[in-house]
């Protein structure tokens, strides 16, 4: 497998990139097969870990969203069911409920403008610790080009090198054949085709 060594690293500029629709690089199928035969460096498996991190950051956060959501939904439907026995009954223990109720949703608004403000954050850091993870990918992935393109040059100088070599042998081969075609030809017509069978049987059996 291929080992990046350090070299000076290539840096983007991010105002730009960040207009273009880069994708996500980790779910990105094409990135993964760059890296078949080439080694991550630590700060691409970094980005990675960062990623996943936040990607997993942002699923936890729209999930707790759901869940407090729903649980404001029930305390507003149990004060919506406790004001008759409230205001119409003066109901203590009702007042309590409603009052435990009322609590509760001041507690998950406060925390669902805190989601919000989290997840609103979320989409610009992904975003951020992509382009750092392209700016290293380049970084290894053209460095490793540079490399193969130097061992392609060797090898199509080793490839002349032994078609020059095919050739000879080729060469050579045809003249042996075609010399021992002439002598086997030769003592053929002289020697005649039982003389011929005992030599062969002699020499090459």
């Amino acid at each position: 497998m291929f080992k990046f060594s350090r070299k000076k690293q290539r840096k983007f500029d991010r105002k730009i990139l960040k207009k273009n629709d880069i994708s996500l690089l980790i779910l990105d199928e094409r990135w993964n097969n760059l890296f078949t035969n080439t080694q991550k460096t630590p700060e691409i498996a970094g980005c990675e870990e960062k990623l996943r991190d936040l990607l997993k950051q942002q699923s936890r956060l729209i999930e707790e969203s759901r869940e407090i959501s729903a649980r404001k939904k029930a305390c507003v439907d149990m004060i919506i069911q406790l004001t008759p026995e409230v205001f119409d009954k003066n109901d203590q223990e009702a007042k309590d409920k409603m009052q435990d109720c009322e609590k509760d949703i001041r507690q998950i608004n406060d925390r669902l403008n805190e989601i919000e403000k989290e997840l609103e954050s979320i989409p610009d850091r992904i975003k951020d610790v992509n382009l750092e993870l392209l700016e290293h990918t380049v970084n290894v992935v053209y460095f490793k080009m540079k490399s193969d393109s130097k061992r392609i040059k060797e090898l199509e100088a080793l490839i002349e090198e032994t078609r020059a070599k095919l050739k000879e042998y080729f060469e050579e081969r045809e003249l042996l054949s075609q010399d021992n075609d002439q002598i086997y030809s030769y003592f053929h017509d002289l020697l005649g085709r039982e003389e011929l069978e005992k030599l062969d049987k002699e020499f090459f059996e």
